[in-house]
């Protein structure tokens, strides 16, 4: 007890003086008495007892290693309102009010049975919802059965990876790539194979050659991130033989399939004859990031599997939030929303790119088609797009060099990519004057 007591007086949540007694201290609105506010936010290390290393397994260190793939700009940013920034989509037309009351209409009538476990892949009023939305919208073959709900796509590619393959067998990634995807397959323990894409997409021929051992392929065949060239029926041809050839899995990342332009192919699962294909797509782009919803369509065979494995390594994903997305979906809300995501990303990726032009005439080349909510800036030849990026942000605008994609970290073109999902005409208009300030002061530290 009295050490208790120590311990209070000690961290100032108790004060006492001898002969009146102990009181609770007076915290004063989380104050110090000098004014000044606690800068601790967790435990201090004892003095004189030096920081101890943990011992981490092979796992571990796997997984710290796999965080390093991605770099410091792709990391959640600090100021998430500049221009640019990537990943966000239109957080400023999204309808709170109307997810207010759905989640709380939901969560007022939420039954004995809902607040109990639940099904490891998925709520499955929302998995039946989801896969009726995506036989009427991308021409998914499936069932309900066949659909999984996950956190993210890293989620479930980690864990693909994991059942499907060995430890440190190979995988053909897209290079220039996302780095998500290439750290969620690092971390499950495989080898992620960078594969050159071009103008058709993948270059299959080319990875099946360099790496003929490997037995999956992530790509992401109607918007390739970050390039944003879409993928030619040849070449879809091409790798799902690739797969069959190799018993392999090809894992399809729709990850803005809400957004594409004009008429796009048939995703690669309709094409699939073998069952070789895992298509997964997320809630998280199309509504907010904090949603944390994702989704993939497995083949029959591996539902089982799936199931098995989400349950013991994660658990049933959250359920009030997968309710209130089938309310929302079944209520129509869900479609209102895109189509005017849909008119707002096209406006927004036109003042970009009118703003770009009017700043730099013909010395900036928009080098992705209009599709999805980045596109890629091409500069001129010797433009250090890296210094560039570095300016830019400083003066307030959020912009990733296309080279720190590539897996030799040069790209062919001096490149910045810029998301304007979350970017407004105006907030475009300000944000090309930084990339233009940024450009002249990059230009006079080269010279």
């Amino acid at each position: 007890m009295l050490v208790a007591y120590e311990r209070l007086m000690t961290e100032r949540f108790a004060t006492g003086q001898v002969g009146s007694g102990t009181h609770v201290a007076d915290r004063n609105g989380g104050r110090h008495l000098d004014g000044s506010t606690p800068k601790t936010t967790r435990l201090p290390t004892p003095p004189g007892e030096p920081r101890r290393t943990p011992r981490l397994s092979r796992a571990g260190r796997v997984m710290l290693q796999a965080s390093h793939a991605f770099d410091g700009r792709h990391l959640i940013s600090r100021t998430p309102t500049q221009p640019f920034i990537l990943g966000v989509p239109a957080l400023d037309l999204f309808p709170a009010q109307l997810w207010s009351r759905v989640v709380s209409h939901r969560a007022s009538r939420l039954r004995n049975s809902l607040m109990n476990h639940q099904d490891p892949v998925g709520y499955w009023p929302l998995r039946n919802e989801l896969a009726t939305y995506l036989g009427l919208t991308r021409g998914l073959s499936c069932t309900a059965e066949q659909v999984v709900i996950t956190s993210s796509t890293q989620t479930i590619t980690h864990l693909l990876a994991r059942i499907l393959l060995e430890p440190g067998e190979q995988v053909l990634v897209e290079d220039p790539g996302f780095l998500g995807a290439r750290a969620a397959l690092m971390a499950a323990d495989v080898v992620p194979c960078p594969v050159d894409v071009d103008h058709e997409g993948l270059c299959i021929s080319s990875g099946e050659s360099r790496y003929p051992g490997a037995r999956m392929a992530l790509v992401t065949p109607n918007n390739q991130f970050p390039t944003g060239c879409r993928m030619t029926e040849f070449r879809r041809g091409q790798l799902l033989d690739w797969a069959a050839r190799a018993d392999g899995w090809l894992i399809e990342d729709d990850y803005d399939g809400e957004f594409w332009s004009g008429s796009p192919f048939p995703p690669l699962q309709q094409m699939d004859t073998s069952n070789r294909v895992i298509y997964v797509g997320t809630l998280n782009k199309v509504l907010f990031p904090a949603l944390r919803l994702a989704y993939a369509v497995v083949p029959p065979e591996l539902v089982d599997v799936v199931a098995a494995a989400q349950y013991s390594a994660y658990g049933a994903p959250p359920v009030l939030e997968q309710a209130a997305v089938h309310d929302f979906m079944a209520d129509h809300h869900f479609a209102r929303h895109i189509r005017r995501m849909r008119q707002a990303y096209h406006e927004r990726r036109e003042a970009c790119v009118q703003a770009l032009q009017a700043q730099f005439g013909n010395l900036v080349r928009i080098m992705s088609p209009s599709a999805g909510t980045h596109l890629v800036a091409g500069f001129p030849p010797g433009t250090d797009e890296h210094r560039l990026a570095r300016f830019s942000r400083r003066s307030g605008a959020t912009v990733y060099p296309l080279s720190s994609y590539h897996s030799t970290g040069v790209a062919p073109t001096p490149s910045l990519v810029l998301g304007y999902g979350a970017t407004t005409p105006e907030q475009a208009t300000l944000g090309v004057r930084h990339i233009a300030a940024a450009f002249e002061q990059s230009t006079r530290a080269a010279s």
